[in-house]
């Protein structure tokens, strides 16, 4: 990778994290549909932001150090130094002035029929951007969930656990499962059929329901994700002792990402 294209993807990183709110889903996976068409973050920091604003978004718990330096970082993206250093060096300067140069130049020459002529046009460009946002329900309909095709294996410790996602998730389709923790989950999640969102489940359970899904067990939690040039997949799995599992995160093909999912 080019210095030059190194500069400009640091300065990208820079400017995403001072302008946008991470901890929105709708935000994140805005930038990384973009990002899957301008192909800019290709670098190791690229792909740590990718994957560190997802987290974010998902609420999952991060190590919140500096994905360019290391260093911890107040807002757990890029640290305060990093911001500094990037968005005041002469390379971002020299952006910021090619940027706005030819603002300055146009409006010096535009007379009153060329400013009715822009004026017109912005409109137009906004009731364009305005359609465009009513129709992403439409553009983007929401489909059935993936699920596992494996049968129920029990599991007895992290291994076994990991064994059992590795099936679905395997290393030599580019998949990355790391362990994170013990943890403890709903027992009704993992008794709901395949494919069922949790959240729209429970908010249907009479009073009787609720007392026996609300009891909670120890689950094993595996983070997953599949980066690769053109896509990143990013998400939270929990495995159970019976070997049923919930995901969370881009793999349910387009549905919430914010909420777990059965799985198998």
């Amino acid at each position: 990778m080019s210095d030059d294209k190194l500069r400009q993807e640091l300065l990208y990183m820079v400017r995403l994290t001072t302008k946008y709110d991470f901890t929105r889903m709708e935000v994140v996976e805005g930038i990384l549909r973009l990002e899957n068409e301008r192909r800019i973050l290709d670098s190791v920091f690229g792909k740590r932001f990718k994957a560190r604003i997802f987290d974010i978004a998902a609420g999952v718990a991060t190590d919140e150090n500096c994905v360019i330096c290391g260093q911890h970082a107040q807002n757990q993206v890029i640290c305060q130094h990093c911001l500094d250093t990037i968005g005041g060096s002469n390379y971002a300067q020299s952006k910021i002035k090619v940027e706005e140069k030819p603002a300055k130049v146009n409006l010096r020459f535009i007379g009153k029929t060329c400013l009715v002529v822009l004026l017109s046009v912005i409109l137009c460009i906004q009731i364009w951007i305005l359609s465009l946002a009513q129709s992403i329900p439409d553009r983007n309909p929401s489909v059935a969930a993936t699920v596992s095709s494996f049968d129920l294996t029990p599991v007895s410790n992290e291994e076994e656990a990991l064994a059992q996602l590795q099936l679905d998730f395997p290393a030599e389709d580019g998949y990355e499962i790391s362990f994170g923790r013990m943890d403890s989950d709903y027992v009704g999640r993992f008794l709901l059929e395949k494919g069922d969102c949790c959240l729209d489940i429970e908010e249907k359970l009479t009073d009787d329901e609720r007392y026996d899904y609300f009891f909670k067990e120890d689950v094993y939690v595996f983070y997953i994700s599949q980066i690769q040039q053109y896509s990143a997949r990013i998400g939270v799995a929990e495995v159970n002792s019976a070997g049923a599992i919930l995901i969370m995160g881009k793999f349910n093909d387009g549905r919430r990402t914010d909420s777990f999912y059965k799985y198998r």
